[in-house]
């Protein structure tokens, strides 16, 4: 099946990643090795990587226990036309990169840091959680891998939550998928940047369900059964007792409502991947407006 790689969020391929030269500076930190370009120097950038491992171990470990031993390596360019340029070959339509062979991720600096921290915990979360499949050689499904992802770049902003959070309380009820529909889709097969913007919504939606602070060991036993190769229906109903896509619509159905009835219903406490550089309906790191109209 050919892919439209403008639509793809992830990218998987066989670049090799260049040793430290001359061109970066290394920052130190006690779980990453950051490497910033020369004659650019990132504002506390070692104390907020920290601060994001803090809120990220305790979701993530579980998938990668790597992470509390082993120092990632984070590559941060000055700006985007120094990464494009740079010698890690990225897409143009990407924000930033995850090797998870090499545990190793590169980003590049937007001017304003809470968006810099916010790719900076999607990419993590693509590398720890990819590395979980990577011991049994699968890769996940892109729903979920997308999914947590985008959770933990929410739960970057605060502990309630950021502007994914507030999109999911206010979406349309009508711009969603059914659930047969989509798990069905494939994203390199949406066509507009609402469409995207939408399934990347309701992948956060999905998977901020299945994995509320309460059900965290049901949400690795789901993962480990879907890394095993069971069919997801089989896994939903051997983990959450749920018959089906359709009984499992309606589970969550019950529950979104629930969650947009609070106050405050953040996220607890909170080859390579490409985060996808679009402006669907600017969410986040992506930015967030037009919630009119339908698919």
């Amino acid at each position: 099946m050919k892919l439209r790689f403008f639509f793809l969020p992830l990218l998987i391929c066989s670049l090799n990643v260049p040793s430290a030269s001359a061109a970066w500076t290394l920052k130190e930190s006690p779980h990453f090795q950051i490497y910033h370009e020369a004659g650019w120097a990132p504002n506390s950038i070692a104390i907020e990587m920290e601060r994001l491992y803090s809120s990220m171990r305790l979701n993530l470990s579980m998938f990668a226990p790597w992470m509390v031993k082993e120092k990632t390596k984070v590559y941060i360019h000055a700006n985007q036309q120094t990464y494009l340029k740079g010698e890690f070959e990225p897409p143009s339509w990407s924000k930033g990169l995850a090797f998870t062979s090499k545990k190793t991720i590169v980003v590049y600096d937007s001017g304003d840091l809470e968006k810099l921290r916010a790719v900076i915990a999607h990419e993590l979360t693509h590398l720890y959680f990819e590395t979980y499949f990577a011991e049994k050689l699968k890769y996940p499904p892109q729903w979920l891998n997308e999914g947590l992802a985008v959770m933990m770049e929410d739960a970057s902003h605060s502990a309630e939550g950021g502007p994914w959070t507030t999109a999911l309380k206010y979406m349309p009820r009508e711009r969603f998928f059914t659930m047969r529909s989509y798990f069905a889709s494939e994203l390199a097969s949406l066509n507009t940047d609402q469409k995207i913007g939408d399934w990347y919504l309701q992948a956060f939606g999905i998977v901020k369900h299945l994995y509320s602070p309460a059900q965290r060991l049901q949400f690795r036993n789901f993962c480990e059964k879907i890394r095993e190769g069971a069919e997801l229906e089989k896994a939903l109903w051997e983990v959450y007792r749920v018959r089906d896509t359709d009984h499992f619509e309606k589970k969550w159905t019950t529950w979104l409502d629930f969650y947009r009835a609070q106050d405050k219903p953040g996220f607890g406490r909170q080859q390579p991947s490409a985060s996808f550089n679009f402006q669907p309906v600017k969410l986040s790191s992506f930015g967030f407006t037009n919630f009119g109209g339908g698919k």
